[in-house]
């Protein structure tokens, strides 16, 4: 069950890099030579959520603006991947051991490997 959450920790440090790459190095990163910018590019993105691309219109669809924001762009997309990745890896590694200690220790150890699934990924998106 530990491997199942360093995964999942693993994986929710990657999908913030992902966010953070697309809210602060759209312009030189992989990501704006996809198809679909409608969906990729922040700065067009956050309309997907409104009919007629227009807050004033009301939302797309029932929910589109708050439960169901993640089918609307990239960057809701990986943050709701983040969330529930991040919180079901804690879950596993916290149910994998008893001691306090030993909890203690894998949850330095999941911050260590979120931290550098995110500064890989981070860097790499903007190399690609």
């Amino acid at each position: 069950m530990i491997w199942i959450g360093f995964i999942l920790i693993f994986l929710s440090g990657l999908f913030e890099s992902v966010m953070d790459t697309l809210q602060f190095h759209y312009d030189i990163s992989i990501f704006k030579k996809f198809k679909k910018q409608k969906y990729w590019n922040p700065l067009i993105s956050w309309m997907n959520k409104w009919k007629e691309d227009d807050p004033k219109n009301g939302e797309r669809f029932l929910g589109s603006s708050t439960i169901f924001v993640g089918l609307t762009d990239a960057w809701y997309t990986f943050k709701l991947l983040h969330n529930l990745t991040i919180f079901l890896g804690l879950f596993f590694i916290s149910i994998s051991q008893i001691t306090i200690l030993w909890m203690f220790l894998y949850f330095i150890i999941a911050r260590i490997i979120f931290g550098l699934s995110f500064s890989l990924f981070f860097w790499l998106w903007t190399k690609l």
